[in-house]
């Protein structure tokens, strides 16, 4: 019993001290998430940010239909874009009130066509 209780504790022990997974990086250097049934890339440039919807075998996915907004944190504080379909279908685009840092960090909540919303952490 005691040396059960032994393992557990190093099992415990050893999983709170592993690192936190890295962000992942989708095709154009953005941060890819996974959000509900759903892959994001969040592609952020001074004031812009895009996203780019994929299937779960990244399948590209045309943007039309969906909504997302983006909620970054910068500067200490919380900045919220509201995103819509790009004029060519591909992406769903915004633009923040100031520029974001590289490596902003934050969250995506993507409402798809058919209204189901799921959210994706950008670590």
């Amino acid at each position: 019993m005691m040396r059960s209780l032994i393992a557990g504790l190093i099992l415990v022990a050893s999983l709170v001290a592993a690192p936190a997974h890295e962000q992942r990086v989708g095709p154009r250097g953005g941060a890819l998430v996974d959000a509900g049934n759903y892959h994001v890339e969040v592609v952020t440039r001074e004031k812009s940010v895009e996203i780019f919807v994929s299937d779960v075998n990244d399948k590209p996915l045309p943007a039309n239909g969906f909504k997302a907004l983006a909620i970054l944190a910068a500067a200490g504080k919380s900045i919220r874009v509201t995103l819509q379909p790009a004029p060519d279908g591909a992406k769903l685009v915004g633009d923040a009130p100031e520029p974001l840092p590289a490596g902003v960090k934050g969250a995506v909540q993507l409402t798809a066509p058919d209204g189901r919303t799921a959210t994706g952490r950008i670590n």
